[in-house]
């Protein structure tokens, strides 16, 4: 099935899709039914580890229901007001990323490309797009479309792109079975996302499979023994806590501890490697002064010092063993190993 331009297939048995309604899609092959709302199509095979997949569509369907009273920024705000699972200092940590999220994504998508090779890139998947920051950023690909688990997020997303004047895909779907055809993306990107994935190496293997041959996945994750503040719990030295400590602190400030697998750059490696990527690039990212503003002070101070150690030999050593996240650039075999 032809999906604004993107040919898409069903997660289970990768057959084709029809539309017999505005609000739903079946599979021709196994007959399965998936619902469709503001033309973003739910095509998960199971849900996102914090949500039941009706629990999510119900909070989907309230988020769209402001969806034309409010603004991009608004709509952040009425979700975190219904989300009870967000404390509200995490909710406001989570929204000034967010809007600061653009600049960020530009700045690093150009970063990927500076190591990247070959062809200029024409088509662009993103997974674990969220509110889709850098679907908006990457204009100069001709193609590009996003993928969630959360359908929540998708309807939020939608917003941020339409305020744009884009209406790009979006698709609910798991990263571990892509509803996409084999060798159809120049680039696929997974900002802190593989953390998340529930299957690692099948998320990977799927988006080796996606990719063209010699395309490019590019990845950018948190340091498994970073030392900074946590981007998730706000927790200093977070992921090097014990996970049972960790919880307990995000349970007495009100929220639910992350479910997730952190990673040290020697593992983030081996993942890619042993995902049948080549020519694994890993490097630390910088932090665009645009971002930079939407921080505080003391944030700030610490952006500084932490671009100064980067720049720096010795302390670059300690950063790729201590520093908050990793950036890798990874490519996809000439030949499909499947």
């Amino acid at each position: 099935m032809n999906f604004k331009g993107i040919e898409i297939c069903c997660p289970h048995c990768r057959n084709e899709l029809e539309r017999p309604r505005e609000d739903e899609l079946v599979c021709l092959g196994c007959h399965r039914h998936y619902p469709v709302l503001l033309d973003i199509p739910d095509l998960r095979i199971f849900p996102d580890p914090y949500i039941s997949i009706e629990d999510d569509r119900h909070k989907a369907r309230r988020v769209a229901e402001r969806f034309s009273d409010l603004d991009f920024e608004g709509l952040l705000d009425f979700y975190y007001s219904i989300t009870s699972a967000v404390p509200p200092h995490h909710a406001r940590q989570y929204k000034r990323s967010l809007l600061a999220a653009v600049p960020r994504a530009r700045a690093w998508l150009d970063s990927w490309e500076a190591q990247a090779a070959g062809a200029t890139p024409e088509s662009l998947l993103e997974i674990g797009c969220g509110t889709a920051p850098l679907l908006l950023a990457a204009e100069k690909y001709r193609r590009r479309i996003g993928v969630d688990i959360a359908f929540r997020w998708l309807v939020v997303a939608k917003k941020r792109l339409a305020e744009a004047g884009l209406d790009l895909p979006l698709i609910c779907a798991c990263a571990e079975a892509l509803p996409l055809p084999s060798a159809c993306f120049d680039r696929v990107v997974a900002d802190s996302v593989v953390e998340h994935l529930t299957d690692q190496r099948r998320a990977l293997s799927e988006v080796r499979r996606i990719l063209r041959p010699r395309g490019y996945l590019f990845v950018a994750t948190p340091n498994r023994f970073s030392l900074g503040p946590d981007p998730q719990t706000g927790i200093w030295a977070g992921s090097l806590l014990p996970q049972s400590w960790t919880g307990a602190i995000v349970r007495q400030q009100g929220g639910v501890p992350p479910v997730r697998h952190l990673l040290s750059a020697g593992e983030l490696r081996q993942l890619l490697h042993a995902s049948g990527f080549e020519d694994v690039q890993i490097f630390l990212p910088a932090i665009p002064s645009a971002q930079r503003a939407h921080f505080s002070r003391a944030m700030n101070w610490l952006i500084g010092l932490y671009d100064l150690m980067r720049r720096l030999p010795i302390s670059r050593h300690l950063l790729y063993l201590f520093g908050p996240l990793f950036h890798a650039v990874a490519k996809s075999p000439a030949s499909a190993r499947m």
